[in-house]
């Protein structure tokens, strides 16, 4: 049965045509549009087929390789990726983190057609899914054990959600807010598509509907323990949680592809459990940030109130920042007056809405970069 015959593609250079091609039925939500010079994989996402990972074909780094490569096989949608975030990131390594960003060599395969289990398989340390940009998703946990996202350091991770370990691999542990899905997030609808558990399962944004995180949501329609649920017009999926436990996903419903992580062979089965016990890093540097939203389309002020008697990781420098980021929105202009630091952001017209963004300061240093940083700082609204 077909889903659609006239549809509209989202992607870098065609957002919102309208094609007649015949797309190809692969399995599952899943079709292959011909007539293009890299293969386009259309994902039906309630009523509309969309174009996921097009906008994110591009060469970031300039090797002369996509980030991201699809390919198909027999039941299974095969992504190789470089694993580089093609948005702004935090310098690494720096006060917080001395590990260095590295291009990856990943090969993962999605099936076609995600099949629930009868129980939870356990989620293993190491990429659990993957964003539509590349980059991975790891469990919540750092490799002590201890919750990543808030019982560990602020600078841990940069303004984009992500960071390095020790080999290299930049990964989210939670909601990446700089990860742009070709059709904009602003709180009115259902959240759209923004990556995907290795089980086959998408990954959807934290709204359920209009004003309505599906954090929030009760009764039947309420998240499981794996942070997913089922609707008649996308089955099962999961929805990201921000500011609540497990943050992207708590646990594989589906069966997931043991060839894409080793560890999951190992884990056995349940969902996952908080953990923010353990020595907390947290530096409160940043003591106030006003105001605590701006509107979207326009160039705004946004001023830093910093302690330095909360420095715990050596003094900060007396200079200007080297550059301050809230979310994806780099600061075009910085200026300091003693403690009170004034960034400058250009807020586009189709930015998301609604999440609280982090805020990520930077001191450029002869041996390695101060950084400070706050989490859910400033909101965009309409």
């Amino acid at each position: 049965m077909r889903i659609v015959a006239w549809m509209t593609v989202a992607c870098a250079a065609c957002a919102g045509v309208a094609h007649a091609s015949e797309p190809e039925m692969l399995g599952g939500r899943w079709l292959l549009e011909p007539g293009h010079t890299k293969p386009r994989y259309l994902f039906h996402d309630g009523d509309r087929s969309v174009d996921l990972f097009s906008y994110h074909q591009s060469d970031s780094n300039k090797d002369g390789i996509d980030e991201v490569r699809l390919r198909h096989e027999p039941g299974v949608l095969v992504i190789e990726s470089q694993g580089w975030p093609n948005h702004p990131t935090a310098t690494f390594p720096n006060s917080g983190n001395p590990n260095t960003i590295r291009v990856q060599s990943f090969t993962f395969r999605l099936p076609l057609e995600p099949r629930k289990a009868a129980e939870i398989t356990r989620l293993p340390m190491g990429p659990i899914g993957l964003a539509l940009n590349g980059v991975v998703f790891f469990n919540p946990f750092e490799q002590g054990g201890m919750n990543a996202v808030e019982g560990y350091s602020e600078v841990w991770l940069d303004s984009c959600c992500g960071h390095p370990q020790e080999t290299g691999v930049y990964h989210y542990h939670k909601y990446p807010t700089c990860v742009k899905s070709p059709f904009a997030d602003d709180g009115k609808r259902h959240s759209p598509v923004i990556g995907f558990a290795f089980d086959g399962f998408p990954i959807h944004g934290p709204y359920e509907s209009e004003g309505v995180m599906a954090r929030d949501v009760t009764g039947e329609m309420a998240l499981d323990v794996c942070n997913g649920h089922e609707d008649a017009s996308r089955g099962y999926h999961y929805h990201v949680t921000p500011g609540r436990f497990p943050y992207v996903i708590g646990g594989y419903r589906g069966v997931p592809d043991p060839a894409n992580n080793r560890g999951i062979r190992r884990m056995g089965t349940g969902a996952i459990e908080d953990n923010a016990e353990g020595e907390s890093r947290m530096e409160a540097v940043i003591a106030e940030v006003r105001p605590g939203s701006v509107s979207r389309g326009g160039r705004h002020e946004v001023t830093l109130v910093l302690d330095p008697r909360h420095a715990t990781r050596g003094p900060i420098p007396e200079e200007t920042p080297s550059w301050v980021q809230f979310g994806p929105y780099e600061a075009v202009a910085i200026a300091r007056e003693g403690n009170t630091v004034t960034a400058t952001i250009d807020v586009p017209a189709d930015a998301s809405l609604g999440t609280l963004l982090d805020c990520h300061v930077e001191f450029e240093a002869a041996r390695r970069t101060r950084a400070i940083k706050k989490n859910d700082v400033l909101r965009i609204l309409e």
